[in-house]
């Protein structure tokens, strides 16, 4: 009998076509090729692995998801199949300003849904995104507010907004938002700056502690919030920490080994934000559950995954934090090492 429940979510990319160009996407590299989406019988197949799998959710990303032709029918499909799973998005929400939609995608099933948050203002939308989406996304929010349907305001926090992210929340929360996620930007392109010279520009001592001097506002807005999983927690101050005692989300699939992600062409990743390091092709290198599951004790794809699974430092391993930080987001070490963060924390404390 195949064990079951290994894999407890599945992410799929069904375009990486976008009607929005954030300066902060992980996937801009990619470029925004509209017909690159995965075609509608392929995603039936990965449904019924799902299936298979006994997984319990599909969280559905892009690009922007919504733009995919053919996502109620997927939705729809998913509520056939004798096994339950439940239907998540990330979507910016410009579209959802159409009430009719919200009710299409109800109707047809998704269970929850996450509004990617741009700016408090036109400006700021236009200057991170280069569109005003700021009136349509109010708009569905408070589209998605009279409706019957679990939805979260969800922000990545950057040197730009870090100031004014509250107004956004505010605004938000006065259109109906009840629950609000944070994510420090993580730079998903090799910069050109490294270790101690990368730390220096993008400072994420200096980012966090901007975000922790904005919580007494935030609290004053609401209670319902947290952040997403991103830097390693020794970059925190042991009063930081317990600022935010139960409000950081625990590591990601890639040290959880609970989830699985595809990619437009079907590819196994080792998750959305690693775009360039297919593990194996469904449809070639596997077609079934029991096919993953003997993928997985593949050389090559432990390997790969040892490889990212690498802690920054033997450090981490003894560290008081490890069951909830792992390191941190494997992708931040792309750009500097354990110990150019050790030497950037000094320099920090002498400031």
């Amino acid at each position: 009998m195949l064990p079951k429940n290994i894999i407890k979510q599945c992410s799929v990319v069904l375009t990486h076509g976008c009607n929005l160009r954030c300066n902060f996407c992980y996937v801009k590299s990619m470029g925004y090729i509209e017909d690159d989406i995965i075609k509608y019988d392929e995603l039936k197949k990965i449904v019924n692995f799902c299936c298979e799998a006994k997984v319990k959710y599909i969280f559905f990303t892009g690009g922007e998801p919504l733009t995919y032709p053919y996502f109620s029918k997927i939705l729809q499909y998913i509520k056939t199949r004798q096994h339950p799973i439940i239907t998540a998005v990330a979507t910016n929400g410009i579209l959802l300003k159409n009430i009719e939609l919200c009710k299409t995608l109800i109707d047809s099933g998704i269970g929850y849904i996450d509004i990617s948050m741009k700016g408090k203002n036109s400006q700021e939308w236009c200057k991170i995104t280069g569109y005003d989406g700021f009136k349509s996304q109010l708009e569905a929010i408070h589209n998605l507010a009279t409706l019957p349907i679990d939805f979260t305001c969800s922000m990545v926090i950057t040197s730009e907004n870090v100031h004014s992210f509250c107004e956004s929340v505010k605004i938000a929360h006065d259109n109906g938002a009840k629950q609000f996620s944070f994510t420090f930007i993580i730079d998903n392109d090799d910069a050109k700056e490294k270790d101690l010279a990368y730390l220096q520009k993008h400072d994420p001592i200096k980012l966090i502690s901007n975000f922790i001097s904005q919580i007494d506002k935030l609290r004053t807005i609401t209670d319902d919030w947290w952040i997403e999983y991103s830097f390693p927690l020794c970059l925190y101050t042991k009063k930081q920490l317990e600022i935010l005692k139960d409000r950081i989300a625990t590591p990601c699939q890639i040290h959880k080994k609970n989830a699985v992600t595809f990619n437009t062409k079907m590819e196994l990743l080792p998750c959305d934000m690693y775009i360039y390091h297919p593990l194996g092709k469904f449809g070639k290198d596997f077609s079934s559950y029991k096919d993953f599951l003997s993928l997985i004790q593949n050389k090559n794809y432990k390997k790969i995954m040892n490889t990212i699974r690498q802690l920054p430092s033997d450090e981490c391993s003894v560290c008081e934090h490890f069951d909830m930080c792992y390191g941190g987001c494997p992708v931040l070490w792309k750009n500097y090492s354990f110990s150019a963060l050790k030497e950037f924390k000094k320099i920090k404390s002498f400031d």
